[in-house]
């Protein structure tokens, strides 16, 4: 009778597991943008040129307020001539909290 008891407790410790699980991965996805950095590295140097870039930035032209928010320079925090994968992760993470607010 005991096990009985368990058997929803467990079941719910399991739901909430499994939803953790979830959650963090989509929350990983998110932060490494998605997998967008590798699929718009063609040359798999590690960086985007601003060719790759204006690539990336092509792909999000549906969104009225690409023009001001993703400029090259704006993302190329560090001013090398080319973005890094943290460089868009930071853009897509401040671009995802100015959409909340």
């Amino acid at each position: 009778m005991t096990t009985c008891k368990r058997r929803p407790k467990v079941r719910r410790l399991l739901a909430s597991a499994t939803l953790g699980a979830v959650l963090s991965s989509s929350q990983l996805a998110l932060a490494d943008g998605g997998g967008t950095f590798s699929l718009y590295d063609a040359d798999r140097n590690g960086y985007l040129d601003r060719k790759e870039f204006d690539t990336f930035v092509a792909s999000k032209r549906n969104r009225a307020d690409i023009a001001e928010f993703w400029t090259f320079q704006r993302v190329d925090a560090d001013g090398d001539g080319r973005v890094s994968e943290q460089e868009l992760i930071n853009a897509l993470l401040e671009d995802i909290k100015r959409k909340r607010q």
